[in-house]
């Protein structure tokens, strides 16, 4: 009963969801909240800002995982 209680008090906290903004802009290489929200286009948000991979990019990293996957399939080692 008191988890409960401490964790909806958390969940309802400002200052609780303002740190975890900074750190999940922090990991993901994303400007601070703070310079984010200095945007005055409403449009804009942290996910305009997270990477996009080129169509080269998603076809290379497929091929590594369907070789890999390949491999393993079959019983080849690395």
């Amino acid at each position: 009963m008191l988890e409960e209680y401490l964790y909806r008090k958390l969940m309802r906290s400002r200052a609780f969801h303002r740190y975890v903004r900074t750190i999940y802009a922090y990991v993901n290489g994303l400007p601070p909240p703070h310079v984010q929200d200095r945007y005055n286009d409403k449009t804009l948000n942290q996910y305009d800002f997270l990477f996009k991979p080129t169509r080269y990019q998603k076809f290379n990293a497929y091929r590594k995982v369907f070789a890999d996957e390949w491999l393993k399939a079959f019983g080849f080692r690395k």
